[in-house]
């Protein structure tokens, strides 16, 4: 091979190694005039590489394509550099500087190498805004109050706490009013751990999970041979049982009118009479019924007694559903979380993104639901739970949640856009997932992200 082609060939060689570097290349003369750019330049910049060349780095700082210029410290200092330097498309560049001279030590010229760190920079800022979150949500649970194991963060739960305490030490009939799954039968059970009746036998009976015909002689036992099946020496009912106790009656809007009978006399004259027996029995129970119906309604219709229905709602406690106490949804899903983990022997955890959705979520089943999901995530999922492994999608219904159509598009968009991030942790892809720019995608995953201002953002 002749020299010529030789040179030729180094030439070309050189060309394609400058070409191919994953880092940017920059170089410029003494005087730092641009010379030469490889093609990485456009990807940091946006702009040709022609378009540099011949232009003073100084020019290029001052229109902000990037800043601030290593090559004018390295022209002053005569010394190798490492700075990280903001572009105009909002990218972090991490830039090492160093001169060249000749062999008179006389400046020759002036080469950055530039590596984007903007991934990097971006998962750090995640890092710490989960940190952040995190910190958030422990401060929220250690604003908690804890009631025998119950726990809330809310005004209106630490009002129900505050009149659970003043009945509890009394003997009082009470009467729980809720939703399904607002945790009726756990207040119950707290008046009486809160009693002086707290090591006195304690039992519940759910009236709707009875049929009629069965209903009697389970709260009120029978005499033997009284039906077909029935014990030859009869049976205690469970108000007998709960004797010296405390009888939590759920349901209590479902016994018909022969049992709700029944139980006004258990109330005025503190006795029983077994099914098929003609002797009472005195006893000392106190009553705590509970029900997801609106008894007055009830009574209006003739299908509860009223007489009941006054002597049932001596003391009403109202418990709210849990769209009106959000606050009360994480502390709940903390004490589950321990709860389940320490059953089945786990250690799962849920991921910031996983509790922001927990607590936007609507639980129309209440307690309940937050319950039987936080069980299920602990038994069917790795040890942190994400977003994409939440079996739930949020409702953006404007008449639900009262917000404007803008509003509403927003938070579908944030889910979207995050969604797609996660799942690509690419904005090119995150753009062709969504159909748009990648300088769209690249602005609305800064927004969501990194919980900063589309405003606030140069255009890319």
């Amino acid at each position: 091979m002749s020299n010529s082609k030789n040179m030729s060939y180094m030439n070309q060689e050189l060309y394609d190694i400058f070409e191919s570097s994953f880092d940017e290349v920059f170089v410029t003369d003494a005087q730092g005039y641009v010379v030469m750019v490889n093609s990485q330049c456009e990807k940091n910049y946006h702009l040709k590489a022609e378009e540099f060349i011949g232009k003073h780095v100084k020019e290029l700082q001052e229109i902000g394509i990037f800043y601030p210029s290593a090559t004018l410290q390295v022209i002053e200092s005569n010394t190798s550099l490492e700075l990280v330097q903001k572009t105009s498309s909002g990218r972090y560049l991490h830039v090492r500087t160093r001169p060249v001279f000749d062999e008179s030590k006389q400046l020759k010229s002036v080469i950055s190498y530039s590596r984007d760190l903007t991934d990097l920079m971006q998962l750090k800022n995640k890092v710490e805004q989960m940190e952040e979150q995190l910190e958030s949500y422990q401060k929220e649970m250690s604003d908690s109050v804890e009631l025998e194991g119950i726990v809330t963060n809310s005004k209106a739960m630490k009002k129900v706490f505050a009149i659970v305490q003043r009945i509890a030490s009394v003997h009082t009939t009470v009467l729980l009013l809720g939703e399904t799954g607002v945790g009726k039968s756990r207040v119950a059970k707290l008046i009486q751990q809160l009693s002086v009746r707290k090591s006195a036998p304690y039992y519940e009976i759910n009236c709707a999970a009875l049929p009629d015909q069965l209903i009697e002689s389970e709260l009120f036992g029978y005499q033997g041979g009284t039906f077909t099946g029935a014990f030859r020496e009869g049976k205690k009912g469970i108000i007998e049982l709960s004797n010296g106790g405390t009888l939590f009656l759920d349901e209590v809007g479902e016994l018909s009118l022969q049992a709700q009978s029944k139980l006004l006399h258990v109330l005025q004259d503190r006795t029983i009479r077994p099914v098929g027996s003609s002797k009472t029995i005195p006893v000392d129970v106190r009553i705590i019924a509970a029900t997801n119906q609106d008894l007055e309604a009830m009574v209006d219709k003739g299908l509860f007694r009223r007489d009941l229905y006054y002597r049932l709602n001596v003391v009403p406690i109202t418990i709210p559903p849990l769209r009106e106490r959000a606050e009360d949804i994480l502390p709940l899903v903390y004490q589950f979380l321990n709860h389940f983990n320490a059953v089945y022997d786990r250690k799962v955890e849920l991921s910031p993104k996983a509790l922001d959705a927990f607590s936007r979520q609507e639980w129309k089943g209440n307690v309940r639901e937050v319950e039987n999901m936080i069980e299920r995530l602990v038994v069917t999922s790795d040890n942190v739970v994400t977003l994409k492994d939440l079996p739930f999608e949020q409702d953006f219904s404007v008449h639900k949640h009262n917000r404007t159509l803008p509003e509403v598009v927003e938070e579908i968009e944030r889910k979207m856009v995050v969604e797609a991030y996660e799942k690509y942790e690419s904005s090119y892809k995150v753009a062709e997932q969504l159909g748009i720019s990648q300088s769209q995608a690249n602005r609305k995953i800064r927004k969501y992200l990194e919980g900063m201002d589309e405003g606030d953002e140069q255009a890319t």
